[in-house]
């Protein structure tokens, strides 16, 4: 099928030049994601000409030809030209549905979302709504969730973590894959079905196999493949914060690490990322055996004491304590051995104090809190980094007033994600250059 795209049927008493110009013209405009022009076709064909009379057939010369349309600009970059570039234009059709289409499926155009570009319909409310709901629904969609959340959650640092088989004996590799595709399919199921987003922070359901249902001690998958698991209400699972692919990266692959994932937590979810520490600041886990074996607080209280490190870890710490029940690997424990000594042990405490003087323990009332008290920051936070990576770059001050109406609008909304994609590709900032 891939060949037959390429080299079409040939038309009766056609010469093999026009058969390369057409051949060309249809691939171009596929390449080029936009209608192309005769002159544009002929430049081609130059070296066409060139070419013939060395190569051995007539299709292994347009392949050498179609290999330089593959390295032109206008096929590695999405061009959007302006003629007065100091001020905002609007797309074409054309470019509203490239950039539609890298949005939603990471790839260009199909058939359909060209030629209604081309028709200069794509852009009506009615059927521009109409496509959102179709790309969504189509597979090519899967490619959106797994880049969204890659780039969100930073599931790639799954791969910069050494799980240390002395501490894991029993930790299978192919778990850091499960663990990603658990929270890639877990976003992708609230987005399929249109639920409200706060699942993303405490839900009564998860997405397992059965490698990882095993790995987190819960019934169910018999299986690879992955299916909804609805979990019990005493759970301690639910939402993103007790995934393993959240657990794991902010770790240091031996034990927890409750500043990274303090640190993860604010910067992701609620968008209020901690200063960066001061170059001079030594790891929390101290190779040192009187430290290394202190329990958890007063391990973080040794390192406050420091003045530098307190102003900043009195606001981080608090937030890190919670997860404490998980150990790297996404366990649940209710002790915790010492890291040199292993085994002394100590019970898990996860009671903590957060900045605002808000006692909870645990992460099932830190997620209470969060879903009960923080919900419209956690909006604010999501429709920024879902924002960003639909405009492909950086938000600016300018963009201050678009990302409170949009979230806003998700709020009132029940945090549903169609409508707020829709609202962001109906923005002036995703329709202008």
């Amino acid at each position: 099928r891939s060949h037959s795209r390429i080299f079409l049927p040939r038309v009766a008493a056609e010469n093999d030049r026009a058969y390369a110009g057409r051949v060309l013209a249809a691939f171009m405009r596929r390449a080029y994601r936009r209608p192309v022009t005769d002159t544009e076709v002929e430049e081609f064909l130059g070296l066409y000409d060139r070419l013939r009379s060395t190569t051995n057939s007539l299709e292994s010369t347009i392949q050498e030809v179609l290999a330089l349309v593959l390295i032109s600009p206008d096929f590695l970059y999405l061009v959007e030209p302006q003629t007065e570039p100091k001020s905002a234009q609007p797309l074409s059709d054309i470019e509203f549905a490239s950039r539609l289409s890298y949005f939603l499926w990471s790839s260009m155009p199909d058939e359909r979302l060209f030629e209604l570009a081309v028709s200069q319909k794509l852009t009506d409310p009615r059927i521009l709504k109409a496509e959102i709901d179709r790309m969504l629904a189509n597979d090519r969609s899967n490619m959106f969730i797994e880049n969204f959340t890659d780039q969100w959650l930073g599931l790639s640092g799954l791969d910069r973590i050494a799980v240390n088989p002395e501490f894991y004996p029993g930790f299978d590799d192919r778990l850091k894959q499960d663990m990603r595709k658990e929270t890639q399919l877990f976003f992708g199921e609230i987005l399929n079905q249109n639920i409200s987003s706060l699942n993303l922070i405490q839900s009564d359901f998860t997405m397992l196999n059965y490698r990882l249902a095993k790995q987190y001690n819960i019934s169910g998958p018999r299986g690879r493949s992955f299916e909804r698991v609805t979990l019990p209400a005493d759970s301690e699972r639910g939402g993103l914060l007790s995934q393993g692919s959240f657990l794991l990266i902010n770790s240091n692959g031996e034990d927890s690490h409750p500043i990274k994932r303090a640190v993860w937590l604010l910067d992701r979810l609620l968008d209020d990322p901690p200063a960066p520490p001061p170059p001079d600041v030594p790891d929390l886990n101290s190779e040192q055996s009187d430290f290394a074996n202190l329990p958890l607080k007063q391990q973080l209280e040794r390192h406050r004491n420091k003045a530098s490190c307190n102003d900043c870890h009195r606001h981080i710490d608090p937030w890190g304590i919670a997860f404490e029940n998980f150990d790297a690997v996404g366990h649940w424990r209710t002790e915790v051995s010492g890291r040199v000594k292993r085994k002394q042990r100590h019970p898990v405490d996860a009671t903590t104090v957060l900045p605002d003087g808000r006692r909870l323990n645990g992460v099932r009332e830190l997620t209470d809190h969060l879903k009960q008290n923080r919900a419209n920051q956690f909006a604010r936070a999501l429709v920024k980094r879902l924002l960003t990576y639909a405009l492909g770059r950086s938000l600016e001050f300018s963009d201050e007033t678009l990302v409170q109406r949009l979230t806003n609008n998700f709020i009132q909304d029940d945090y549903r994600l169609h409508g707020l994609i829709l609202a962001i590709a109906t923005s002036e900032a995703f329709m202008t250059k």
